[in-house]
C-alpha cells in the first residue's frame, strides 16, 4: 500500500473519500499514492487536507513523518486485508478483534523447519502438490468467496505474533 492509502487510513479514511469530498480524480490519487511526499501536488495536498479536516502544513508535516517510519499496512478487519492483498503489501500487521480469525492460519502453518525439510525432502514437487489440492479443495469449499481469497493469498506470506494483540504477515518471498 503506498503512503497516502497508509496516512489515510490512520485517519479512518480512504482515496474514495478525499475523491468525494473534494472531486480530485481517483486516477489523481492513484498515481501520488506509490511517489514520495515531496512529488506531492498542492492540489493534492489542499484536498486531502479539506478531507481530513486539518490544515495543508499538518497533513504535509504528518506524511513526510510518516514517509521516514517507512510503516505497516494495519489490518482491522476483512476489507482491510483484502485491500492489502490487492496491493501486495510486504508487510501487514493483523490488529484488534480480527487477529483471532488470523490466528487459525497461523496454527495451521508448518514451522520453517518442517516446510524446509518437506521441500528439500521432495526436491519441491510436494509445493506443487499441496498448491494443486488446496485450489481443488476451494472448488468445492462451501465457504464464501472473501475466504477463499484470504485463504489463498495468506499462504504466501509467513506469520509472526508481534504481542498478545497483533500478528506481522510479511511475504515469504522476503526471505530469499
Amino acid at each position: 500500500m503506498g503512503l497516502l492509502d497508509i496516512y489515510l487510513q490512520k485517519n479512518g479514511k480512504k482515496r474514495y473519500d478525499v475523491f468525494k469530498e473534494t472531486g480530485t480524480s481517483q486516477q489523481q490519487l492513484a498515481s501520488v499514492n506509490n511517489k514520495n511526499v515531496s512529488s506531492y501536488s498542492v492540489k493534492t495536498i489542499q484536498a486531502i487536507a479539506k478531507t481530513l479536516e486539518k490544515s495543508e502544513g499538518t497533513v504535509l508535516e504528518e506524511l513526510l513523518q510518516l514517509e521516514q517510519e517507512n510503516p505497516y499496512f494495519e489490518a482491522f478487519n476483512i476489507e482491510d486485508l483484502l485491500l492489502a492483498f490487492k496491493n501486495k503489501e510486504n508487510y501487514i500487521v493483523i490488529k484488534g478483534e480480527y487477529k483471532k480469525e488470523i490466528d487459525k492460519f497461523a496454527e495451521s502453518q508448518l514451522s520453517e523447519t518442517a516446510t524446509l525439510g518437506l521441500q528439500l525432502g521432495s526436491e519441491g514437487i510436494v509445493t506443487i502438490l499441496t498448491e494443486a489440492i488446496l485450489q481443488i479443495a476451494n472448488l468445492f469449499s462451501d465457504k464464501d468467496a472473501e475466504q477463499k481469497k484470504i485463504e489463498s493469498q495468506i499462504r504466501k506470506y509467513k506469520i509472526n505474533r508481534i504481542n498478545e494483540n497483533e500478528l506481522l504477515l510479511y511475504l515469504r518471498q522476503l526471505d530469499y
